[in-house]
């Protein structure tokens, strides 16, 4: 079979670049609370890889040093982050806005696939990508989802111009493309390799389909290349540090055995086999009602799938519903829904643009006695939207605010009053309070990680290094009730905080001083 593919259709003008780049930098920058227009992103999961960051910058070891149980090549790329600035956000900021112009682009590269754009309909582009980064899932910014979907956009292009510029196959060096993402979301999360799967799937039938044995062997060789390239070097700095035994225990089995969330009661759940299509069915209905913005993009995207040209239909029909359903079926586990977890999904939505370009150029088609009129109309239109939508973002309380509306700088004003002050955050998660005083963890479990009774040794050996008045300082949710013989309450600060809802709680920190 002849393996090389045109790519007419799907490449892209420097304007369309430069302008999705532009455009993709606007959006985090307004919606991001890792941005330069905010004082600091307030959410947990994203200050715990941010530490962890910091520390491998200090010869920190991940896991052995400070304890979590995420993916290492997340945490290599917070590092990354810190090494631009270790104070503040910005590194994120930056990786974000890479993150979402790599969206963008091959969105935009997938609707050029299965449509011919009028040069002014890229102006839906703002709005699409408004709509994805202000879904509330998105929540403060910087979570792993939101760093993973873009490079599941590339690979699903990649399936997509196989089939509709190619046999359906993916040319051999796509697949070599294919393997280092699958092994940059395996370090990550490995339950986000539900896609890659479904798409190994859809090449296999395809490749049965041609009866080309020697093609299919070409494509695995190198994909696994991909992979292997990946993994050695991670492998190899655990291998160097004496830490893979550690790292196995919070990435592999802690995760598949101690991670539980909080039990919800279903009889459908306890059948075998049954339980692993109704909870990703179940979880699913639950984001889309979240969420709506969410689900009416999937439903876009499902009516575009269904009226692509009947000479591409099918393999585009197998291929998106393979990905997808087995995505679905890895990120959505346990009955308990987990707001961001459907936000790797978003991988498909650009297809959801493509009906809306087909109902722009019919626009266009219905007034051509004057087209440039209703051009500039759309785009005007358009713009507005895109404006609206970043008005309405929830993180719109935080922005152009002075730092001092937070607690962890408010704490961190008491803190630092101590010279090389030891901190510990107990039942509650690392909220940005190390970076925010300047501090590395000094022990090894140095956050609460909702484990619940699943792993106790967490919670008792910060037991038993406060009781030895180990910490100069201990920051505690503002609802906790400690009581330590050693430790005094200094200060307490509620402070405002919008939730993934958009809802705003009363929330709020304590903090311990050492007698």
């Amino acid at each position: 079979m002849n393996d090389r593919i045109t790519v007419y259709k799907s490449k892209l003008s420097r304007f369309e670049l430069a302008f999705l780049i532009i455009v993709s930098i606007v959006t985090i920058t307004f919606v991001s609370t890792s941005s330069p227009l905010y004082p600091f992103n307030p959410w947990d999961d994203v200050n715990v890889f941010f530490t962890m960051g910091r520390g491998i910058i200090h010869g920190l070891v991940p896991y052995k040093d400070i304890f979590d149980h995420k993916g290492p090549v997340l945490y290599f790329i917070y590092t990354i982050a810190a090494l631009i600035s270790e104070r503040s956000f910005i590194g994120v900021w930056i990786i974000e806005c890479i993150a979402a112009s790599v969206f963008a682009i091959f969105s935009w590269k997938i609707v050029k696939l299965y449509t011919l754009p009028s040069k002014a309909s890229i102006m839906v582009m703002p709005v699409f990508l408004g709509i994805v980064y202000t879904v509330k899932m998105f929540n403060f910014g910087g979570n792993t989802e939101e760093l993973c979907f873009p490079l599941l956009s590339i690979a699903f292009y990649i399936g997509l111009r196989a089939i509709v510029e190619g046999d359906g196959l993916p040319v051999k060096h796509e697949a070599l493309i294919c393997g280092l993402i699958s092994g940059i979301l395996f370090w990550i999360k490995y339950t986000f390799l539900g896609f890659m799967i479904g798409f190994c799937i859809y090449i296999l039938v395809i490749s049965i389909k041609h009866k080309d044995a020697a093609r299919l062997w070409s494509l695995v060789w190198r994909f696994l290349t991909g992979f292997i390239i990946i993994t050695i070097p991670v492998l190899l700095y655990f291998l160097i540090t004496g830490s893979l035994q550690y790292m196995y225990d919070a990435y592999f089995y802690i995760n598949i055995f101690l991670y539980q969330n909080n039990p919800v009661s279903d009889p459908i759940a306890s059948i075998p086999v049954i339980r692993n299509i109704y909870i990703p069915i179940r979880c699913l209905s639950i984001t889309n009602l979240y969420f709506p913005a969410f689900g009416v993009l999937l439903f876009l995207t499902m009516i575009s799938i269904l009226f692509t040209d009947k000479k591409h239909r099918n393999k585009t029909i197998l291929l998106s519903l393979l990905t997808f359903v087995f995505s679905s079926v890895f990120i959505f586990t346990r009955l308990q829904a987990i707001y961001y977890y459907g936000y790797i999904l978003t991988y498909g939505f650009g297809l959801s643009v493509v009906l809306v370009i087909r109902l722009w150029n019919l626009t266009e088609k219905a007034f051509k006695n004057n087209p440039g009129f209703i051009r500039i109309l759309l785009s005007l239109i358009f713009t507005i939207f895109f404006a609206l939508s970043l008005f309405l973002c929830k993180n719109r309380y935080l922005f152009m605010q002075p730092k001092t509306v937070l607690a962890q700088f408010l704490m961190a004003d008491t803190i630092d009053r101590t010279p090389d002050a030891k901190l510990l955050t107990y039942d509650v998660m690392d909220a940005g309070f190390y970076t925010a005083a300047e501090l590395l963890p000094s022990n090894r479990y140095c956050a609460d990680k909702q484990f619940d009774d699943n792993y106790p040794m967490l919670r008792e050996e910060q037991d038993r290094l406060i009781s030895e008045g180990y910490f100069d300082y201990i920051v505690t949710s503002y609802f906790c009730e400690a009581e330590w013989d050693n430790y005094e309450l200094i200060q307490e600060e509620a402070v405002p905080y919008i939730d993934y809802t958009g809802e705003e709680i009363l929330d709020g920190y304590k903090l311990y001083k050492k007698i």
